[in-house]
């Protein structure tokens, strides 16, 4: 069973995963919506705002750490490393 540490990580780590789908919402749906220009214009910050709290609810429930690691994954000198290792392996199959 469970602890409730551990199942507030869990709804922690699906709220951030949770928080992407207003983003794809924004690019993929709301600009094919039948709505006016000025629907969608209110439609946009309304999506933002809800994704960036839905987020840092997240955040706040997995923890320190865990939004530390995530800052890491997305930092761009990590990103490059892992291109560079990447590159250096497919290299060497070839």
């Amino acid at each position: 069973m469970l602890s409730l540490a551990e199942n507030m990580q869990k709804l922690g780590l699906g709220l951030i995963i949770i928080s992407f789908l207003p983003w794809l919402a924004i690019a993929l749906i709301v600009p094919f919506l039948p709505l006016s220009v000025a629907q969608k214009a209110l439609l946009v910050p309304a999506l933002l705002v809800f994704a960036e709290v839905i987020f840092w609810l997240g955040a706040l429930l997995v923890g320190k750490e865990v939004v530390q690691r995530y800052r890491l994954y997305f930092n761009f000198r990590y990103l490059r490393i892992l291109f560079k290792r990447w590159k250096r392996k497919n290299r060497k199959r070839l």
